[in-house]
C-alpha cells in the first residue's frame, strides 16, 4: 500500500512531489501543454532544475482537486472506480499528472480497467458518505446545546436553594484545587502542542542533506529525539525574544531552514580538514537533534 500525504505546509517540498515534477517534465503531452521552449527531451540539469521548481507548484494546485474528487467518490477500500488515470488528467487540468502520480505509488491501476486504488486513503480522511452518515444535524446540535443549558440552570437552582456552605468541605475542596493547579503548572508544553509530524521532519532532513547519512529505521529513541527537538522549536525563542515558531506550519518552515543552515557549516559537511576521531566522521540526524548539532548549525555556521 502507498503511502498517503494530504495536502499541508510542507507539501512543496515534499521529495514525491519533486519526483512528480521531473516525470511530467519527460512526458512530451506535458511539454506541450506547459509551453516553454527551454523544455526539450534533452534538458540540461540547470534548466531542469529551474523548471522543476515551478512544476512542482503546478503539481500541488493539481492534487487539490484531485484528492478533493476522490474524497468525494473513493471507497472504504481506497478504490475509484470507473476511473483511470486519464480521468486522474481530467480532475487535476493537467495531461501526465495520473501517470507522474502511479510513478511515485500515490494511485495504482487496478486490474481489467476496474478503475485505481488510493493507497491508506482511509486511514487518513474520513469519505464523504461516511461523514454525512455520522455528522450531527443543526437539529441534534441545538437539542444538545439546550439540553446543557437546562442542566446548568437546575444545577444552580439547587445550589442557591440550599444556601448553605458546608464547612468540612472548604479544606478538601481547597486542597483538590491546590492539587489541580499544581498538575496544570507541571503539565509539559509538548501536551499543548501540535503533535510531532516525525516523517515531515525526515523528508526535510533527506531532502536538504542527501549527503549525510539516511534515516532507514525507525526507532523508539529517534522518535523520542524528534519528539523533543519539535518541542524545543515550539516553546524556545531567538535572541531577540521572539518565538522560532507559533504553530505547525511556522515550526516546520523553521526546520527546514535549520537543515538547510547545516548544509552551509564547512566543519558538518567535511569541506575543512579533519584530523583524528573526526577524519571520517559525518554528523547524522541524531547529532543536529542535539544541543551540541543546533550550536554547531545555529551559533557556528
Amino acid at each position: 500500500m502507498a503511502d498517503w500525504i494530504k495536502m499541508r505546509a510542507s507539501l512543496l517540498t515534499n521529495p514525491k512531489v519533486t519526483k512528480m515534477a521531473r516525470k511530467l517534465l519527460s512526458y512530451p503531452e506535458f511539454r506541450e501543454w506547459y509551453a516553454n521552449s527551454d523544455v526539450t527531451e534533452n534538458v540540461t540539469h540547470a534548466v531542469t532544475l529551474r523548471h522543476v521548481t515551478i512544476v512542482t507548484r503546478v503539481i500541488v494546485g493539481g492534487l487539490l482537486p484531485v484528492w478533493t474528487a476522490v474524497n468525494e467518490s473513493v471507497g472504504r477500500d481506497g478504490h475509484l472506480r470507473h476511473a483511470g488515470l486519464f480521468e486522474v488528467d481530467v480532475m487535476s487540468g493537467i495531461p501526465g499528472f495520473g501517470a507522474a502520480m502511479a510513478a511515485v505509488d500515490w494511485i495504482t491501476e487496478l486490474p481489467d480497467g476496474e478503475g485505481l486504488e488510493f493507497g491508506n486513503f482511509i486511514e487518513h480522511n474520513t469519505v464523504e458518505q461516511e461523514r454525512s452518515t455520522h455528522a450531527k444535524t443543526n437539529a441534534e446540535r441545538a437539542k444538545e446545546y439546550r439540553d446543557r443549558k437546562a442542566a446548568e440552570k437546575v444545577l444552580g437552582v439547587t445550589n442557591g436553594v440550599t444556601g448553605k456552605r458546608d464547612a468540612s468541605r472548604d479544606g478538601v475542596t481547597t486542597e483538590e484545587k491546590r492539587r489541580e493547579e499544581k498538575r496544570s503548572n507541571t503539565d509539559t508544553s509538548a501536551a499543548k502542542l501540535p503533535t510531532c509530524p516525525t516523517q515531515n521532519l525526515i523528508d526535510l532532513y533527506h531532502q536538504h542533506l542527501p549527503e549525510l547519512p539516511a534515516v532507514r529505521l525507525m526507532t523508539d529513541k529517534r522518535k523520542k529525539a524528534l519528539s523533543q527537538f519539535w518541542v524545543w522549536v515550539l516553546t524556545s525563542q531567538r535572541t531577540d525574544g521572539t518565538p522560532r515558531a507559533t504553530n505547525a506550519e511556522e515550526a516546520l518552515g523553521w526546520i527546514g531552514e535549520y537543515f538547510a543552515r547545516a548544509k552551509q557549516n564547512d566543519f558538518l559537511m567535511g569541506r575543512t580538514p579533519r584530523t583524528g576521531d573526526h577524519a571520517n566522521w559525518k554528523p547524522d540526524l541524531e547529532f543536529l537533534l542535539t544541543d551540541k548539532g543546533k550550536t554547531h548549525v545555529i551559533e557556528k555556521t
